[in-house]
């Protein structure tokens, strides 16, 4: 019988950091669309503009959902990016730190700003390129080993692997029953010369600089330092947290959650198809088609 004294001494399981990291993150994306259902809101708006045509709620999860499913599933089986040897983890680690506050500074600046104002771009450009650009320079660190986990994918799995996921993620999103009629008429009033230097600004320091900053840069050497899930949660919160001053003008509830599940989501699924690719077209892909997919019709119309 074991002494009395020693009862107390049980020894308890402690989560692990990175395993609260990502519940944590999985349960504040994953609940966003649970709280805004719960507070009666079935269609959201996930841009900022104003002619943007309002979404149903399961017309943004459903995709992200299903294009998760499918690159998890095609193939079953991918090489993972191996954690960071020990004599580099230290200095990954002020990468990180540095890119993370990067990633925290702008996302603050841009709320102060707010949408439309004229400052936005040189300042994303300034902080996610140059203050990127200042971290890996001044920090200097061994390769994360995303190129050694790109030349241990298949090829074929790189090209073809993300094909599915990009496709039925596109179609769900913007051709199925699930999305309703799409009301362009507030952006017919643009000249087609003007949407497209719009579209072709918003593809070089959005789909490109974005997917560079956060995914290539941040992400891969959060998944050597910390695996690939929490990782790929912490890189999506810091994702979502740069759009909060992009979408809705109510309570600042809804305006987070919203967030949440879109920017949160989105981050989720463009993350996870660079983790099982490693292929930087596919994410640019979905990113550009986010952002300009639905305004196409204006242009070859």
């Amino acid at each position: 019988m074991r002494p009395l004294a020693t009862l107390g001494a049980m020894p308890s399981r402690v989560v692990a950091p990175d395993r609260l990291l990502t519940g944590f993150g999985l349960a504040m994306i994953g609940g966003a669309p649970l709280w805004l259902l719960a507070t009666g809101r079935t269609e959201v708006t996930t841009s900022a503009d104003v002619e943007a045509s309002p979404v149903t709620i399961p017309a943004v999860v459903v995709p992200l959902v299903a294009g998760m499913l499918l690159a998890r599933l095609v193939p079953p089986r991918l090489p993972a990016l191996q954690p960071a040897v020990a004599d580099a983890r230290a200095a990954l680690t002020r990468q990180v730190a540095g890119l993370s506050t990067v990633a925290v500074a702008f996302a603050g600046l841009a709320l102060l700003l707010g949408p439309g104002s004229v400052w936005y771009g040189p300042v994303k450009v300034a902080l996610l390129l140059g203050g990127a650009w200042w971290v890996l320079r001044n920090w200097p660190a061994p390769p994360p080993g995303g190129r050694e986990h790109r030349r241990a994918v298949p090829g074929r799995w790189y090209w073809l692997g993300p094909v599915p996921a990009v496709v039925g993620w596109a179609w769900l999103a913007y051709h199925s029953p699930l999305t309703g009629p799409s009301d362009l008429s507030g952006y017919r009033a643009y000249d087609p010369m003007v949407l497209l230097t719009a579209m072709l600004l918003t593809f070089l320091t959005a789909s490109v600089l974005e997917e560079i900053f956060y995914r290539l840069l941040l992400q891969t050497r959060l998944e050597a330092l910390l695996g690939r899930w929490p990782a790929i949660t912490a890189t999506a919160l810091l994702y979502a947290a740069m759009h909060t001053h992009r979408v809705g003008t109510g309570p600042l509830a809804d305006t987070v959650a919203v967030v949440l599940m879109f920017n949160g989501g989105l981050g989720l699924f463009l993350g996870y198809l660079w983790s099982r690719y490693r292929n930087g077209w596919a994410i640019v892909a979905v990113h550009g088609a986010v952002n300009s997919l639905t305004l196409l019709p204006l242009l070859v119309g």
